[in-house]
């Protein structure tokens, strides 16, 4: 929404808001005379509405619970959008899908998190999901775009794939969990790995089902995939049946991964690994090549920018990825990419560099992180303190520095200081 990091856009966790005077996409976008609509999950602001970000029609849940919305009675993982009405529940009303519960819901053992589920069963139809919900929004903003005489924006936000995995059948059932192989960290022993990766595990209560638990985690999130999928071609085929689809640019990705027991953990929290930060992007329309660049999730904003003709109204931190996906440029030259992460679960001021062959991570109050991703690609082997790695840990840090100082990274300071002993 912004192309910035969040040490620069203000938002380090789930609940802060947007520093002011940040153009934002959607404000960008309809300046530069796009019709602009958004559907699904509103992750953007706890205060600013999709209307108050340049966006002229769409129906967001504010807040975080948008799975549960209140509909569900079982469900335990059940906070409610912050806005009203409930627009979901309002659509089930409507469409004759009330009332609706889930069933088969799935938590771990820790007595002191009794309150999120894993997955559960919707054990109503398809349509009566809201990842339904979202998709049919969705088209009914694109039959508005297809009647306006002015070039579309939309932003289609599903909740999933993300725990809880609420899904009905028969994705529910879709796939086998004894066909699931145990993922290789899934042998994590924590040696010489943060303490908080080790807490982190144990507060999810998820040990005790060993890998046979995670596959029946797995396969509903796998279901839950499968499902958002068909929702996406839904929409796809709205496009095509309004005759927009030829000239349409769509781009389908995530904000972030999912452990799914690798390294015994699932969903994401304080731990760079790959699982987390290395997502899906998937582009139709600007391009027929698969591109092997290292790009950045906030690198979109300029992109969008960049279809429309225009520019940012302030400096980004990123570029137009739109050479790459036309293929115009075939790669983009970068050696490394810079990620930062803040709080979720715990406070930790984490900074990383990825290169293809190596990864440093700096967790600001815990040990390094330093990975060999050529003998070890699932990051099992922390060698930080390996004098034999030694250069390759300098360089690293240096290509961190350089990035801190760049981005103007208020956590540049204590780096600095410490590093030597690092």
């Amino acid at each position: 929404m912004t192309g910035l990091y969040p040490h620069q856009h203000g938002v380090v966790d789930n609940y802060t808001d947007i520093h002011d005077g940040i153009p934002l996409l959607g404000d960008c976008m309809a300046q530069a005379g796009y019709y602009c609509g958004y559907a699904g999950k509103w992750h953007v602001s706890p205060n600013r509405k999709p209307t108050d970000c340049g966006f002229e029609d769409g129906k967001a849940f504010m807040g975080y619970g948008f799975p549960g919305s209140r509909v569900f009675p079982s469900l335990k993982f059940d906070a409610p959008p912050r806005n009203k009405p409930n627009y979901y529940e309002e659509y089930l009303k409507e469409s004759g899908y009330w009332p609706m519960d889930i069933s088969e819901g799935y938590m771990g053992n820790n007595p002191a998190l009794q309150i999120q589920e894993m997955y559960a069963r919707h054990d109503g139809p398809v349509e009566s999901t809201i990842e339904y919900f979202v998709a049919q929004e969705t088209c009914c903003l694109l039959e508005k775009a297809a009647k306006e005489d002015r070039p579309f924006f939309l932003w289609s936000n599903f909740w999933g794939p993300h725990s809880p995995s609420i899904v009905p059948e028969p994705y529910y059932s879709m796939y086998d969990p004894a066909a699931i192989a145990e993922h290789p960290s899934y042998r994590e022993t924590f040696e010489k790995k943060p303490y908080g990766h080790y807490l982190t595990e144990k507060m999810w209560g998820l040990g005790d089902a060993g890998w046979p638990g995670f596959a029946q985690i797995i396969a509903r999130y796998y279901g839950h995939c499968t499902m958002i999928d068909d929702m996406v071609g839904i929409i796809v085929n709205k496009l095509k049946e309004l005759g927009m689809f030829d000239d349409t640019i769509i781009v389908y990705t995530a904000d972030h991964g999912d452990c799914l027991g690798a390294h015994k953990q699932i969903e994401k929290g304080a731990f760079m690994y790959d699982e987390i930060t290395r997502i899906p992007m998937v582009v139709h329309g600007a391009g027929h090549e698969d591109c092997d660049s290292m790009v950045y999730l906030h690198e979109l904003m300029p992109t969008a920018l960049d279809v429309a003709g225009v520019k940012p109204l302030k400096p980004v931190a990123g570029e137009s990825l739109l050479p790459l996906m036309t293929g115009t440029e075939k790669d983009n030259g970068r050696t490394h990419v810079f990620g930062e992460f803040h709080s979720h679960f715990y406070v930790c001021r984490q900074r990383f560099v990825r290169e293809k062959k190596y990864q440093f991570t700096f967790n600001e109050s815990e040990r390094g992180e330093l990975y060999d991703l050529e003998k070890d690609p699932y990051q099992l082997n922390n060698v930080c303190d390996d004098p034999a790695y030694a250069e390759v840990k300098k360089r690293l840090m240096d290509e961190m520095g350089e990035d801190m100082e760049r981005l103007n990274d208020p956590a540049r300071v204590w780096f600095n200081r410490i590093r030597a002993f690092y």
